[in-house]
């Protein structure tokens, strides 16, 4: 089978905000899979209401097989700017999902059809320094995304529930100081979930 291309999209969690470039997943996929062609296309403070406006330019483009979609945490967010309602946010990931469904990349691959694969976003750290959003708010939004999958039947890997049954352990030292985006030690309890999802659907 051909080199696999594999899009990278979402906010600044896929981009790596906040962390040296080979520390955020894409980086990590790059090193072990170094012949394929892998593209971090996460932009940050992107909801999903940006993202269905740059999906052609920026993941179908590149005619991929797979594409990670990892959005939610500024959705659910209270910031002026960000918030987008629930609706809207299970109406924009349909959306995403039904146009990269219907996009034939020309290889073997899922019988030539693009796969989506779902990253649930992640809780964060409750305090008061950060009130914009909390682990309730995010957890809605997760659990529409597991349900988006389902419906559509495309994988999901449940960060938010991998993160969430560490809160009784060191749970602050996954993220940086704000409390949202990941650190180093976040990004090294992810990058295994996806590795192990993307060699299970490549056979790799």
């Amino acid at each position: 089978m051909d080199p696999f291309t594999i899009v990278a999209f979402g906010d600044s969690l896929t981009y790596g905000y906040g962390v040296l470039d080979h520390i955020a997943f894409p980086a990590c996929l790059k090193k072990d899979f170094p012949k394929w062609r892998i593209m971090n296309k996460g932009v940050n403070g992107d909801t999903t209401r940006e993202a269905l406006e740059r999906l052609e330019r920026d993941v179908l483009i590149f005619k991929p097989q797979i594409v990670t979609i990892f959005f939610g945490s500024n959705d659910c967010s209270l910031v002026e700017g960000y918030y987008r309602p629930l609706i809207e946010y299970e109406k924009n990931l349909r959306s995403i999902t039904e146009l990269v469904l219907s996009f034939q990349h020309g290889k073997d691959f899922n019988h030539g059809t693009t796969l989506p694969v779902f990253i649930t976003p992640p809780p964060v750290v409750d305090t008061d320094f950060f009130p914009f959003t909390t682990s309730d708010r995010v957890e809605l939004y997760a659990e529409s995304v597991k349900k988006i999958a389902a419906e559509f039947d495309c994988p999901v890997i449940d960060f938010f529930s991998a993160l969430w049954a560490k809160k009784e352990e060191a749970f602050e030292d996954f993220f940086q100081f704000d409390g949202i985006h990941l650190s180093n030690t976040g990004y090294a309890l992810l990058y295994p979930m996806i590795r192990e999802k993307i060699a299970s659907l490549t056979k790799k």
